[in-house]
């Protein structure tokens, strides 16, 4: 496969893969009124998350690679869907903290099974052989991904 066909691999892959998710969470009760990168923000906001210590404007922010007034206008949106709730920081005033509601709980929930049986089914799909080469270099595009991002 040249680098072209890589590269062109590649888009057709990520755009699949959103398409495939929007269709999904049309037909979940949970999330129809969600966009996928409303999910994504919820999936941060869930995996920030430590008890009941939960993450700020900032660590979402950080987290999901995009500008703090991008996350505060995108946490506001599912404010006002109920899907969490803002809380000013107790240590630091200037912070908000955001929480998933019931809503935002169950939203999460949903699409965490989505995510789960889309691997389970495309795991079928290859030989144990195949599967583990797969993973493997999908792990290292991650780290590539990641690395970039952070230079």
């Amino acid at each position: 496969m040249s680098e072209m066909e890589f590269g062109s691999c590649l888009y057709k892959l990520y755009h699949s893969a959103v398409k495939l998710e929007s269709s999904a969470i049309e037909d979940n009760k949970n999330c129809t009124e969600l966009t996928v990168n409303e999910l994504n923000l919820i999936e941060a906001i869930r995996r920030l998350s430590k008890g009941s210590e939960t993450p700020t404007i900032s660590a979402i922010a950080n987290e999901m690679n995009i500008t703090r007034p991008s996350t505060t206008v995108a946490v506001n949106k599912l404010e006002r869907k109920d899907i969490v709730t803002k809380n000013g920081c107790e240590k630091d005033g200037r912070s908000v903290r955001v929480k998933l509601t019931q809503k935002g709980e169950k939203a999460y929930s949903a699409h965490h099974s989505y995510q789960n049986t889309l691997a389970k089914d495309i795991k079928k799909s290859f030989s144990e052989e195949d599967y583990k080469a797969i993973t493997t270099g999908l792990s290292k595009l991650a780290k590539f991904f990641e690395d970039s991002l952070a230079k």
